[in-house]
């Protein structure tokens, strides 16, 4: 069986692909990975699968229009590479890389096709009628969020957490006390949106027995850490980028992880990769009302909801107060168990799709 897996980035800011790498080695199929290379960057060898690389220049902040003309680049490249060879099945990712796409598809594709939706995208409310075709005649669509069903078009689907499902069983850490003279709250992973994380700032800085981290790079970054110098906060620490391999001992060494985010459409219907950091290290989280991970957190009792009336250094005080280990690992092993149920239904139902 040979299988193509088409990113709209590069492998390393796209972990999920690991997932179907995972699944497809264990079935044996040869696999090759065409991605956009928009950094222009040298690949790391990071798979030993062959890897086909669109290298165009592209500024995450650039302009909708730039975006578009990049997309059309892409998927002429993409086109040429699915033209010179045959596959048995493809998975594309993201729905802008399926929607400029949807030609190719739907004529060499269709029912050979897995769409695997990790994010919303604004081309949602201007491409209905191909986004539904798109649903319909894939072999298997694919959400990483179950809030995603409340802007996609009505379609069968299964969840696909972000979170190797090898490190549901092997990277599961302990709950501990917290010492409420020396609180950390930890933002970790891309930096990309500045008013959310300047009002937690703003909220926290110089605030007594409470440090807030912020490990990892993105848009943002810089603009918060010139916010920190010009507000004179000597609580609040940048660590700059991070190795894979550290992620975990970085979160390790936090009391709270902060996912707070915007109020937008796509903030509010998603799950955050810092979201199963916290479930897998038991650490308590910090999330926006009105999200799906509100939700969660509320009905699982796994941190503290945040509205844009409370004050966050008062709420997080009083729960690290009354924080009971024991109990909150107890609460992180319920919703656990249906993210590993969800994960192998995940592996279950691409199987199924495979077999031709």
């Amino acid at each position: 069986m040979r299988v193509a897996l088409i990113l709209a980035t590069s492998i390393e800011k796209s972990p999920y692909v690991q997932y179907y790498i995972d699944i497809y080695e264990r079935m044996g199929a040869d696999i090759e990975i065409i991605l956009l290379n928009r950094d222009k960057k040298v690949i790391k060898r990071e798979t030993l699968h062959r890897i086909y690389s669109c290298d165009i220049v592209a500024r995450e902040t650039a302009p909708g229009y730039r975006k578009v003309y990049d997309y059309i680049r892409y998927s002429r490249f993409v086109q040429e590479v699915l033209g010179k060879s045959s596959y048995d099945q493809v998975v594309v990712f993201t729905i802008a890389n399926a929607l400029f796409l949807s030609p190719y598809l739907l004529k060499y594709y269709r029912g050979r096709y897995i769409f695997d939706i990790r994010d919303y995208s604004p081309l949602v409310g201007y491409s209905g009628p191909v986004l539904r075709r798109l649903l319909k005649n894939s072999s298997l669509n694919v959400l990483s969020s179950p809030g995603f069903r409340a802007w996609l078009p009505k379609c069968e689907s299964v969840i696909c957490h972000n979170v190797r499902p090898s490190f549901l069983a092997d990277s599961v850490g302990q709950a501990r006390d917290i010492d409420c003279r020396n609180i950390v709250v930890l933002t970790i992973g891309q930096l990309r949106d500045y008013e959310t994380n300047r009002w937690v700032m703003e909220s926290l800085g110089d605030k007594p027995a409470v440090r807030l981290q912020f490990s990892g790079k993105g848009i943002a970054c810089e603009s918060l850490e010139q916010y920190k110098v010009e507000q004179g906060y000597n609580n609040v620490s940048f660590t700059g980028y991070y190795h894979k391999s550290d992620e975990l001992s970085i979160v390790d060494g936090c009391d709270f992880m902060n996912i707070i985010l915007p109020d937008d459409k796509l903030s509010r219907h998603l799950i955050s990769n810092r979201f199963y950091l916290a479930l897998l290290r038991r650490k308590p989280m910090l999330v926006s009302e009105g999200s799906i991970q509100a939700e969660y957190v509320k009905k699982f009792g796994l941190g503290i909801v945040i509205s844009a009336e409370d004050n966050i250094f008062d709420k997080i005080i009083a729960y690290a107060r009354l924080f009971d280990p024991h109990a909150f690992e107890q609460n992180c092993n319920r919703l656990l168990q249906q993210v590993k149920f969800d994960t192998e239904d995940f592996s279950k139902r691409i199987l199924d799709s495979s077999i031709v």
